[in-house]
């Protein structure tokens, strides 16, 4: 069984304000580097981690994604497709805690996979998702008052 990729933080920020960062185009454009998000289910965005492709509006080899689930202001999931693979899918979780926000991404669907082939793949996703999306978000959400 290959083991789900998870990640976990605490923003100080009500959960209805993290939701925001979460769907707000312009938010989450700041923490995620997508192009063409809108929070509408079944919507197809793109993630470019080439910067001067994403500048440039050019979605040639992101990873695309569809929006499966907005439960507000509790749930997010989207597929994960990088160019050439099956889908694999994210969902992000926001529990109330005292002072802020409880934000639980799990990244699933590794089964499918021989493990070897995803080891690599599944250890930089979860540098990336603990280290500097889920970061980004906890800044843009607590900088997004109002």
């Amino acid at each position: 069984m290959v083991e789900d990729v998870q990640a976990v933080i605490e923003v100080a920020a009500p959960r209805e304000q993290v939701w925001r960062a979460l769907t707000d185009p312009k938010l989450v454009a700041q923490w995620m580097g997508c192009l063409g998000f809108r929070a509408l289910p079944g919507h197809v965005f793109h993630l470019q981690p080439n910067r001067e492709r994403r500048e440039a509006g050019d979605v040639t080899d992101a990873i695309a994604c569809r929006l499966q689930i907005l439960d507000a202001p509790r749930r997010l999931a989207f597929t994960w497709t990088f160019p050439d693979t099956d889908d694999t899918q994210v969902s992000i979780r926001l529990t109330r805690i005292p002072g802020g926000t409880h934000v639980r991404l799990v990244h699933t669907g590794w089964d499918q996979f021989e493990e070897q082939e995803t080891a690599a793949m599944r250890e930089g996703l979860a540098r990336a998702w603990h280290h500097v999306a889920l970061p980004a978000l906890r800044r843009v959400a607590e900088d997004s008052a109002g």
